[in-house]
């Protein structure tokens, strides 16, 4: 180590200290050059962006509900007392079907009074009738004068006036006894019992009997934002896919709101339940099969029976609508992109709404490139501009990449990929060649024999 000679200027001492540090600093310098020459490569995995057509989708969740109106009270438009109740909660009813009975006293008195006017009305009005003749009569021979015919005219026409009257409180009685059976107005589900036998009812909807949903149509109801509310139009094709599983539905939107809520700032999407989806993936693999082997017509005969089966059970799904009530989530296509470049949600970095960014592979380093981000879901992104197809992006380790950071792309998945068919197929050959050999000597077993 050099050392000032004693008694040396203090400005020489400076120097001294300051050649000293210039020398560290080099050395360090150098040090950090050697182990980033040295650092290994990143081994990433790269994917090839590319063109697909893009279904852009929007998700909402909501909850079964029945169409505006098809959720009713059925009340009695009688008043009295319930002699009978003859439905049960979770019943399904048909247009007409009888709800409930009420005490037909009242009514049936009134009805038998109303019968009992409209007969002395028409005995009056047959009396009348009779009395307006001779008036006629006489006047004709100069007995009578001309006011005594105007005043049997008279009292004629009221008595034929008093028939109508007490005829149409005959109807309205009638009509009346024949309401002491409460009956449904449409097809539908009973989702609540609010009165039974023994109850008392005052003939208005302030006193309902049940509560009766339809079941010729179901709709699921979901919340929306204003920016979601905005991309849905009506008749817009949906999917539906209930919390408690079970088989997709197919649906049609609506209904949408055109004002949201103040208090939560929310709005309303009705979508429609038209019944099972296709399932078009089947078809496609059904198809392929029959593309690559003839079918027998014995198979044919049992696979028709197969569909014919398949048919029905559809039908009887789409007989029986989900539960109200329950929940689920509907997933709406809004849009269609032709030729859309797409990436794995993985590839980006950084937030999209601040600007993202993506390692674009060359060769054995990276470039970091800024790109604008369109429709995006959890499974791909559309690139809409700074990427070309064909280019390369790293998908691994996106973040911990700089510009120019070396890499080195892994090919370990697409061989396991190929190993794993190579497997398959190995192990399909050794089974094959296994049953043979298990064939053989069960023969040489019976030839022994």
């Amino acid at each position: 180590m050099m050392t000032a000679p004693r008694g040396a200027p203090g400005s020489a001492r400076r120097l001294l200290l300051l050649v000293m540090t210039a020398a560290v600093a080099g050395g360090c310098q150098k040090k950090a050059a050697g182990d980033e020459e040295s650092k290994p490569p990143v081994e990433v995995r790269c994917v090839t962006a590319t063109r697909v057509t893009l279904e852009e989708t929007l998700t909402l969740r909501g909850r079964m509900a029945t169409p505006p109106g098809g959720d009713l009270p059925m009340a009695s438009q009688i008043a009295g007392r319930i002699t009978e109740s003859r439905v049960h909660e979770g019943d399904h009813l048909t247009r007409g079907a009888v709800i409930a009975t009420v005490d037909d006293l009242a009514p049936r008195a009134a009805a038998t009074g109303a019968g009992a006017a409209l007969a002395r009305a028409r005995a009056a009005d047959t009396a009348a009738q009779s009395a307006l003749v001779r008036a006629r009569d006489l006047s004709g021979r100069g007995i009578a004068s001309k006011k005594d015919v105007e005043d049997a005219v008279a009292r004629a026409e009221a008595a034929r006036a008093e028939v109508e009257a007490e005829g149409a409180a005959v109807r309205l009685a009638s009509g009346t006894l024949g309401r002491v059976d409460v009956r449904s107005t449409f097809d539908g589900v009973v989702t609540r019992v609010w009165r039974g036998a023994g109850a008392l009812v005052d003939g208005t909807a302030a006193t309902p009997i049940i509560q009766l949903a339809t079941t010729s149509s179901v709709e699921l109801v979901a919340d929306a934002t204003e920016r979601e509310l905005a991309h849905v139009e009506i008749g817009q094709k949906a999917e539906i896919t209930l919390a408690t599983g079970g088989a997709r539905l197919a649906g049609t939107v609506v209904a949408r709101s055109r004002a949201l809520d103040p208090a939560t700032g929310l709005g309303t999407v009705r979508v429609r339940i038209d019944g099972p989806a296709k399932d078009d993936d089947k078809k496609d693999d059904d198809k392929k099969a029959g593309d690559k082997k003839p079918v027998d017509k014995k198979d044919d005969d049992d696979k028709k029976d197969d569909d014919k089966k398949g048919d029905d059970k559809k039908g009887d799904e789409k007989a029986t609508p989900p539960p109200l009530g329950a929940f689920g989530r509907v997933v709406i296509s809004i849009g269609h992109h032709e030729g859309a470049l797409v990436l794995p949600p993985s590839a980006l970095r950084g937030a999209v709404a601040e600007g993202t960014e993506i390692a674009v592979c060359k060769g054995e380093k990276v470039e970091i490139r800024p790109v604008t981000v369109g429709y995006r879901d959890a499974k791909q992104v559309e690139i809409a501009e700074g990427l070309k197809e064909g280019d390369k992006v790293a998908v691994d380790h996106v973040l911990g990449l700089d510009e120019e950071t070396k890499i080195v792309e892994a090919k370990g998945a697409a061989k396991a990929e190929d190993d794993d068919d190579k497997g398959k197929g190995d192990k399909k050959k050794g089974d094959a060649d296994k049953d043979k050999k298990d064939g053989d000597k069960d023969k040489d077993k019976d030839e022994k024999k």
